[in-house]
């Protein structure tokens, strides 16, 4: 489920397409979030390493690349028939692009080669859906172990109601122009999804297969029909599964398809909550307030704020602005105050919601 980029004629020089399904989460969910490596020794150009992939209304999938124009992610959102209008991008990460693809269905994909990946190190891909109005918005985020930084990829709107992530969600590993003789490995570690009931489950087990009709004689794969491997390993941090294509020392240990577990203790992610870094505020005339705020980028991503204000003279202290707001990207709101006030009374309070809807303390503006 890759793209070509290359035109070459068809052969059988194509690492074998590797796939994991997560099949203990065959349930509607709202946010999935897996974290994906990419050894030193398992990169191999024209590779997608793929960590979320989900069914449903919404279809898609996300993940890294080795591309020859650099390292990649990648966040696509197939068509569906009952999509009301284009699958549209309402937000784009610094040195994110947007285009609609074709091939293998249509639809709109997002890639940023600016960013960039590095081997040996893991990045966490969450991605989240929401519902707005008759459309559900969904949202991209990543983060690098290397730096502890979150970066906000990209959201978009899909016209349609209900677009909840469908299993199975799965991970895989693709060549998509018959590099095959090149081995490629992906690393994959705690998984998680979440129920529509917002209950939190691990991805405790998953089911490794490799395509075997890409295996036979005249088949894209046939040379390197031997050459593939998968299950879990375990290094200092803990164990996480794993999945090697292609390569003439590449043999298999498992069988395929083949089952495989993780023993998972965790009862929800373990991320460091958001946290607001700063925040201010400044009088628009006397009857509304900007208020803008920066979050600590190491800290979990935003997903929705509430700013309210007050009259500090107000014993009764009723508030005479209020604005509550799902925008993942936003770090600046306007607020319409309920009465005119002098700038030494007016008292504004803001508080923010993180992806994974832990919620900061109220934080005063200065």
């Amino acid at each position: 489920m890759g793209f070509i980029f290359v035109k070459a004629e068809a052969g059988q020089n194509a690492a074998p397409s590797s796939h994991l399904v997560y099949n203990d989460a065959n349930f509607a969910g709202n946010i999935i979030i897996n974290e994906v490596r990419v050894p030193k020794g398992g990169e191999a150009m024209y590779t997608y390493y793929e960590a979320l992939g989900w069914g449903g209304k919404g279809a898609g999938y996300a993940g890294i690349q080795a591309h020859p124009k650099a390292h990649n992610y990648i966040f696509s959102v197939w068509d569906h028939k009952n999509h009301t209008a284009p699958i549209r991008a309402v937000h784009r990460g610094p040195g994110t692009l947007t285009e609609k693809f074709g091939g293998e269905g249509t639809g709109l994909k997002s890639w940023n080669f600016e960013l960039g990946w590095d081997t040996d190190v893991w990045y966490t891909l969450v991605a989240r859906c929401w519902p707005v109005k008759d459309h559900t918005f969904y949202g991209y985020w990543v983060r690098s172990a290397k730096t502890k930084e979150w970066t906000h990829m990209v959201t978009m709107d899909v016209a349609v109601k209900d677009a909840h992530f469908l299993g199975g969600n799965d991970s895989f590993i693709e060549d998509w122009l018959e590099t095959g003789k090149n081995a490629r490995t992906t690393h994959l570690r705690n998984g998680w999804k979440r129920k529509l009931t917002d209950q939190w489950h691990a991805f405790g087990s998953a089911k490794y297969s490799v395509n075997s009709w890409d295996l036979k004689k005249g088949k894209r794969s046939f040379n390197f029909k031997n050459n593939w491997n998968g299950g879990v390993a375990k290094d200092s941090d803990g164990e996480y599964y794993f999945m090697v294509a292609g390569g003439s020392n590449t043999t298999p240990t498992t069988n395929n398809p083949s089952s495989h577990s993780i023993k998972r203790n965790e009862k929800r992610p373990g991320y460091a909550p958001i946290k607001i870094h700063s925040a201010s505020a400044k009088l628009i005339g006397k009857e509304k307030a900007n208020v803008s705020w920066k979050i600590d980028p190491k800290s979990l991503p935003q997903f929705g704020y509430k700013i309210i204000a007050y009259d500090k003279l107000d014993k009764k202290k009723q508030r005479i602005g209020y604005l509550e707001k799902i925008e993942p990207h936003g770090r600046s709101a306007e607020l319409t105050l309920s009465k005119p006030i002098d700038p030494a009374r007016l008292q504004i309070w803001i508080k923010c919601t993180d992806v994974l809807d832990n919620v900061t303390e109220s934080v005063k503006c200065d």
